[in-house]
């Protein structure tokens, strides 16, 4: 049996170290090739991840345009509808109510001398004193009601020309008027104009209703 030295202990430990580095360098390089292949995987993943959430996105986007367009469209037809059931007796209403009426307009968009839009009116009843400015509504709220007021405001402030001098009436018309707008829309002076069988009516009281009146300058 070859005697142990201290050399031969010393050449023992160097060559474990080697193995030890050895062993040690190829275990760093398998993780870093591991961890790279990893990091490969999951920014590929992420990318097709990505690209499949902006393409969901982008077909969320065009239904809901999609969607938006058929309600706009459903919402004008039905606001149109509407406004046909409401013309088709309203001089006949208002002529009973004590206002006759001479003629009348629809759609009527104001713009003053600079070309700047003031309003936009859906119905306009004329006669020698008076005009009706009335909104239509396939279902009536409240904003509805306080944008009608303001609306009647600028056609005071801003009267279109043919109408200096009357005195404005307001009035809201709807298919649907929820049952505390009644009250809401003829405290603030406004007709209330809604359903009755296949026509419409003047739903105000005509014994304790008084309208308000908006002078014309």
């Amino acid at each position: 049996m070859a005697a142990i030295t201290y050399e031969s202990v010393m050449e023992l430990i160097q060559k474990s170290t080697e193995n030890i580095d050895r062993v040690s360098d190829n275990l760093s390089q398998r993780i870093t090739e591991t961890n790279d292949r990893l990091t490969k995987q999951i920014t590929e993943t992420n990318d097709r991840l990505t690209r499949s959430i902006e393409q969901v996105s982008r077909n969320m986007d065009r239904r809901n345009d999609e969607l938006n367009k058929k309600i706009s469209e459903y919402g004008d037809t039905l606001g149109r509808l509407a406004e046909e059931q409401v013309k088709e007796d309203l001089v006949n209403k208002f002529e009973k109510w004590g206002i006759p009426i001479h003629t009348y307009t629809t759609h009527l968009v104001h713009m003053d001398k600079k070309g700047i839009f003031k309003y936009e009116i859906d119905i306009l009843l004329y006669n020698t004193d008076y005009v009706v400015a009335i909104e239509v509504k396939n279902q009536l709220k409240k904003d509805h009601i306080d944008e009608h007021l303001a609306r009647i405001k600028k056609i005071q402030e801003h009267p279109m020309s043919g109408i200096e001098g009357k005195i404005i009436l307001g009035g809201v018309a709807s298919m649907i008027i929820p049952e505390h707008l009644n009250e809401y829309a003829q405290s603030k002076g406004l007709f209330l104009i809604k359903p009755s069988g296949e026509m419409m009516k003047i739903a105000n009281n005509k014994k304790t209703f008084k309208p308000k009146e908006w002078r014309v300058k």
